[in-house]
């Protein structure tokens, strides 16, 4: 039985890091582009899920583009488990 985890919080970190620099919509490739590819596709797409359902990015999905949402430091704290 396989079990899959999804990403890890370095992964999380990782994007994260990237649409707050960029702070402006991007695509998925350019978010992969600007990790130097070290994350892949699916990989990047689940992130982006999690992130999405945690009211972190807005994603307009594949083919759309991505947007960093501002977070109180309280949901930052939840989301971080603080």
């Amino acid at each position: 039985m396989i079990s899959h985890k999804g990403p890890t919080v370095a992964t999380l970190k990782a994007i994260e890091d990237v649409l707050r620099r960029q702070a402006m919509p991007m695509t998925r490739y350019k978010i992969r582009q600007a990790l130097g590819y070290r994350i892949g596709q699916p990989l990047l797409d689940e992130g982006l899920e999690y992130m999405a359902d945690h009211e972190m990015v807005y994603d307009e999905g594949p083919g759309g583009q991505v947007l960093w949402i501002r977070t109180s430091a309280a949901t930052q704290a939840r989301l971080r488990g603080e």
